[in-house]
C-alpha cells in the first residue's frame, strides 16, 4: 500500500477491515516519521553514505562494508521520496562469478529518468558495480572489465547458468528495459538481450531464473510493476505521491529456453498472462513438494497470486483457494516480498510476507492450506510498528530453524528506521534478538533490499542490506553459538547446472529436515544459491538425499560437518 490514491472496491473488503487499514498505515506512517506530521526533506541525507557503525565486543553482527572495500552509494536522483518509483529503491545480487568458491557482489543503482527524477547539478553517481571476493574478507571493484557498468534506472538482479556452461549468467531488472549478461567465464560479461530473444520495455522490478519444465534449462520470469504517469494526482492527498492504483499495472513477462542460447516469449502459453496487477517480487520454489518449481508473486494493491506448476510448465494460480492472497484481515496491501523456509519443523514450506500494511506469516498444513500464523508466532507485534520491505530467512546461530531478518524503511521520506532480527525459538514462534544483534541493529537505514550470503566461507550466515539514498551494509556474522553446518554447493548434469528445484531432505541423529535448492530472489536481491544448513550440536550427517529436477535420486551417507561440499549430479 502506497500514500495517496488507495482504492479497494476491487478488493472486495470489509468496512471494518478499511478502517484496520487506514488505522495501520497510520500507525505505520508514525513510527517512520517519528514526531515528523507531514512530508520533509533533509538536502544532507540524500545519496550521503552513514558512517560505519561500531560493533560492541559482543555484538552478533558486525559492519563491515567499508572494512571489506565496497565503496558503494545508492544514487537519489531527486530532492525527496517525490513518486511512487523512487519510494522502491534498487538492490542486486549474491553469485559466483569465477568459480572461485567466493561470493561476489553485484549492485544495483539508478540513473536519472525523465518524469521521475530531478537530480542536483553537480551531482555525481556509480553505475551498476560488481564487487569481487578477493578472500580474507576483502572485495575489489572489477565493473570496468566485467562490461556490467549499465547506467539504466536499475531495480533488481537474478543470476542463474541459462547456457549451462558452467559460468553464472546475470539478468537485471530496470524501468523500460531489461538486460540479460552473459558470463564469459574469463570475468567479463557480453549483453545479449536481444540476440537471446528476452527484451522487454516494462517497468522491471523483479525475475527469477527457474527451469519450469524440467527439461535442464533454465527459464525466466520478468516481474512488472506499472506505467507511470507523472501527471497522475493525488485525489485524498494533494502534495503527496498517489498509489499505485492510480496508475496501469503491467502484465508480467515468462521466457521459455529453447535450450540453443535463445529464449521464446510463452507468458500466454503459460497460463501466466494476468494483466491488472503490479508486481513486487517473485518467488520460485516448490511449493507442493511434487518435483516441479511453482512461483508465488507479490503484488502491490492487488492480491498476490500463487502459481500452480502442472509438471509441464504451465500454471494455474490458486492463491485464493489456498489462503495466500490476502492478509489476515482479508486486504490486500502492498507486499513486498515473500520468504520461503520451513518455520516450525514439519516438512513443508511456509511463506513470511513483508507488506506496507499487516505482514504475513503462512503455514502450510498438510492438505495444502495455508494459515496466517503472523500473529501467534509473535511477528505481528514484533514488525508492526514497521515498513517491510526485504524479509530473508537464515539460521544465524545454526541451531537449526530459520530465523528471520527484514530490511524496513519509510515509503515517504529518507528518515532511517530500525532493522529487525528475529529469533525463531524451534517451533515457528519468533523472538526480538536485535539488541543481540548489535548496533548495527539499533541504527537508522532506509532500508530496501536484504540477502543472506556466507561471504568469508566460516558457516556462519552473513546479511548484505541495500538503503535508499545510502551505503549497502555488509553485516559479518560473529555469533558465537558452538553448533555445526553443513553447505552445500549443487552443480547438475541432465539437470540445470545451478541446480535449481533440487529438493533436499538431510537426517542428523533423530533429526530430518528439508531445503531446497533455489534461485534466492527476495525484494530486489538475491542471496547466496547455495543450501545451507545448521545442525546444531551434530557433528556429523546420517543421510543426505537429494531428489533432482531431472528425477534423479541422490543419496550421500556418513558426511562431515562444518564444510562446503561440492555435489554432483550423476549423469545416469
Amino acid at each position: 500500500m502506497k500514500p495517496g490514491r488507495y482504492h479497494t472496491n476491487d478488493l472486495q473488503v470489509s468496512p471494518v477491515g478499511r478502517f484496520l487499514s487506514a488505522a495501520l498505515l497510520l500507525v505505520a506512517a508514525a513510527a517512520s516519521l517519528g514526531s515528523t506530521n507531514q512530508m520533509r526533506y533533509d538536502p544532507a541525507l540524500a545519496s550521503r553514505p552513514s558512517s560505519p557503525v561500531p560493533a560492541g565486543p559482543k555484538d552478533w553482527f558486525e559492519d563491515v562494508t567499508a572494512k571489506a572495500g565496497l565503496s558503494f552509494v545508492h544514487f537519489f536522483p531527486h530532492h525527496r521520496i517525490a513518486n511512487i518509483l523512487l519510494s522502491n529503491g534498487a538492490g542486486g545480487a549474491v553469485l559466483d562469478l569465477d568459480n572461485d568458491g567466493l561470493m561476489d557482489i553485484f549492485l544495483l543503482d539508478w540513473a536519472p529518468l525523465p518524469g521521475v527524477t530531478s537530480p542536483h547539478k553537480n551531482t555525481s553517481r556509480h553505475s551498476n558495480r560488481l564487487f569481487r571476493n578477493l578472500g580474507g574478507g576483502r572485495f575489489e571493484d572489477v565493473t570496468d572489465r566485467s562490461g556490467l557498468g549499465d547506467t539504466g534506472f536499475s531495480h533488481a538482479a537474478t543470476a542463474g547458468d541459462f547456457d549451462n556452461d558452467g559460468y553464472t549468467d546475470l539478468c537485471v531488472a530496470s524501468v523500460g528495459r531489461k538486460h540479460l549478461f552473459r558470463n564469459r567465464g574469463d570475468g567479463s560479461f557480453v549483453n545479449v538481450t536481444e540476440r537471446c530473444g528476452v527484451s522487454d520495455t516494462g517497468t522491471g522490478i523483479a525475475a527469477v531464473f527457474f527451469d519450469a519444465d524440467n527439461d535442464g534449462w533454465l527459464d525466466l520470469f520478468v516481474a512488472n510493476y506499472l506505467s507511470y504517469k507523472p501527471e497522475a494526482e493525488s485525489e485524498q492527498n494533494p502534495g503527496a505521491y498517489p498509489g499505485p492504483l492510480a496508475y496501469p499495472g503491467e502484465a508480467n513477462r515468462f521466457f521459455r529456453n529453447r535450450g540453443d542460447g535463445t529464449f521464446v516469449d510463452a507468458t500466454h502459453q503459460a497460463g501466466l498472462h494476468v494483466p491488472g496487477h503490479r508486481a513486487m517480487a517473485v518467488t520460485a520454489f516448490d511449493c507442493d513438494w511434487d518435483g516441479d518449481t511453482d512461483l508465488y508473486i507479490c503484488n502491490d494493491d492487488t492480491p498476490n497470486m500463487l502459481w500452480i506448476n502442472d509438471g509441464r510448465g504451465h500454471f494455474t494460480d490458486v492463491a485464493v483457494s489456498t489462503g495466500v492472497a490476502f492478509n489476515s484481515i482479508g486486504e490486500a496491501p502492498g507486499s513486498m516480498n515473500a520468504a520461503v523456509a520451513d518455520v516450525n519443523g514439519d516438512g513443508l514450506m511456509d511463506l513470511f510476507i513483508t507488506r506496507l500494511g499487516y505482514g504475513s506469516l503462512y503455514v502450510r498444513d498438510p492438505r495444502g492450506h495455508y494459515e496466517d500464523r503472523m500473529w501467534a508466532s509473535g511477528l505481528g507485534r514484533l514488525t508492526q510498528a514497521f515498513v517491510g520491505w526485504g524479509g530473508v530467512f537464515l539460521d544465524f546461530d545454526n541451531d537449526g530453524d530459520p530465523d528471520l531478518a527484514t530490511a524496513n524503511g519509510s515509503a515517504f521520506v529518507l528518515d532511517g528506521t530500525r532493522t529487525l532480527l528475529m529469533e525463531n525459538l524451534g517451533d515457528g514462534r519468533f523472538a526480538d534478538a536485535s539488541l543481540k544483534a548489535g548496533a548495527v541493529f539499533q541504527h537508522r537505514i532506509c532500508g530496501r533490499g536484504n540477502a543472506a550470503l556466507d561471504f568469508d566461507n566460516d558457516g556462519r550466515q552473513d546479511l548484505l542490506l541495500t538503503a535508499l539514498a545510502d551505503r549497502p551494509y555488509l553485516l559479518r556474522n560473529r555469533c558465537p553459538a558452538p553448533h555445526h553446518w553443513l553447505k552445500l554447493r549443487l552443480q547438475g548434469s541432465r539437470s540445470n547446472r545451478n541446480g535449481y528445484g533440487a529438493r533436499i531432505t538431510l537426517t542428523a541423529g533423530a533429526v530430518e529436515r528439508r531445503a531446497e535448492a533455489l534461485c534466492p530472489t527476495g525484494f530486489l536481491f538475491q542471496g547466496d544459491a547455495r543450501v545451507h544448513f545448521g545442525l546444531g550440536p551434530s557433528t556429523r550427517v546420517d543421510q543426505l538425499r537429494i531428489q533432482w529436477p531431472s528425477g534423479t535420486t541422490q543419496v550421500l551417507r556418513d558426511i562431515a560437518a562444518d564444510q562446503i561440499l561440492l555435489v554432483r549430479e550423476p549423469h545416469s
